[in-house]
C-alpha cells in the first residue's frame, strides 16, 4: 500500500508542511504491527522513543531511540512496535522539494540506518527549530534538512570504498573508544606508515582520525546521555576525556548542545 506525502500509520500528533518538505511526529502504541507498505517520498525517520523492528527485502533493522533510518520513495517496509510505544520524527521531501536546490538524484533503492554522529545532529537541531518556532524558523528548517541530506550522503558514499586497513582501524577505534591511542599505534594496526596513514584516512573519510576519534567519544557519550542516569564527570571517565570540563567542549562543539541540554532534550 502507498502512503501519500504526509501520511504515515499510527497517530501523526505534529506536521508542518513547508511546499514539498513535511516535517511531523508520529506515536505508534506498544503492540503495533503494521503491513507492509511504502512512501511516495524519500524520507527520515529519527526514533525520539521508544524501539521498534522493521523488515524490508528479506532484511531486518532494529530501530532505537536516537536511531536515524533513511527511507527511499517507493520501498517496501513493515514495522513491529512489539516491545514498547514509539514516537518518531519524521523528514519526509519530494523530489519536486529537493530539485530545487540541487540537480544531483537520489538513487538509493534500499533503507539505510546511519550512525553518522553529524547527520543525527542536524535532524536534532531540526527538531529543536520546530519546537521553538518564529518568523525565521522555515528557513532555518530548509537549510538545516539540506545539511541533513548532503551529510547523510556523503557518509554513505565515502564508505563504500574503504580499504581494508581504513576498516580496521575504524573498527579499533569504535571497539576502544575510551582509549586514547597514537598515531603509531594505529598504524601497526593498519599495516602502513603514520603518514601513508594519516594522509589515506583524510582523503577517505573527509575528517581526520582525531576528529573521528572524537565523534566515535561523543555517540558514545550521546548513548550514556540518554540510557543511563550517570553523571558527567563519570561518563567523561568512562570514554577518555581527560577531564568533565573537556568533555564538555568537546561535546558542545560537536552536537551545538551542553550534555545537560542534549540530555534534557532526548
Amino acid at each position: 500500500m502507498q502512503l501519500s506525502e504526509g501520511e504515515y500509520y499510527g497517530k501523526v500528533v505534529q506536521s508542518v508542511d513547508l511546499d514539498g518538505l513535511v516535517i511531523s511526529k508520529s506515536f505508534y502504541s506498544h503492540g503495533t504491527m503494521l503491513p507492509v507498505h511504502y512512501h511516495e517520498n524519500h524520507y527520515f525517520c529519527f526514533v525520539l522513543s521508544g524501539n521498534y523492528s522493521e523488515r524490508s527485502s528479506n532484511k531486518e533493522i532494529i530501530c532505537a531511540k536516537g536511531d536515524l533510518i533513511f527511507h527511499p520513495k517507493n520501498s517496501e517496509h513493515h514495522n513491529n512496535f512489539t516491545d514498547s510505544s514509539t514516537t518518531c520524527f519524521n523528514l519526509e521531501f519530494s523530489t519536486a522539494w529537493i530539485s530545487k536546490f540541487t540537480e544531483t538524484k537520489i538513487e538509493l533503492n534500499s533503507i539505510i540506518k546511519t550512525e553518522d554522529q553529524k547527520v543525527q545532529n542536524s535532524v536534532l537541531k531540526i527538531y529543536r527549530e520546530l519546537n521553538s518556532h518564529d518568523d525565521h524558523s522555515s528557513l532555518m528548517i530548509e537549510g538545516l534538512m539540506l545539511e541533513t541530506i548532503a551529510g547523510f550522503f556523503r557518509v554513505n558514499s565515502s564508505q563504500s570504498n574503504i580499504p581494508i586497513y581504513l576498516k580496521r582501524v575504524i573498527e579499533y577505534l569504535n571497539d576502544e573508544f575510551s582509549s586514547n591511542p597514537t598515531l603509531l599505534h594505529l598504524s601497526k594496526i593498519a599495516g602502513v606508515s603514520p603518514e601513508h596513514l594519516a594522509r589515506e584516512f583524510k582523503s577517505k573519510m573527509k575528517i581526520t582520525i582525531g576528529e573521528f576519534h572524537r565523534q566515535i567519544k561523543v555517540k558514545h557519550c550521546c548513548y550514556m546521555l540518554r540510557h543511563t542516569h550517570k553523571n558527567l564527570s563519570d561518563i567523561a571517565f568512562e570514554t577518555g576525556f581527560s577531564d568533565q570540563s573537556h568533555f564538555c567542549r568537546v561535546f558542545k562543539s560537536l552536537t551545538g548542545f551542553s550534555p545537560l541540554q542534549y540530555r534534557l532534550a532526548k
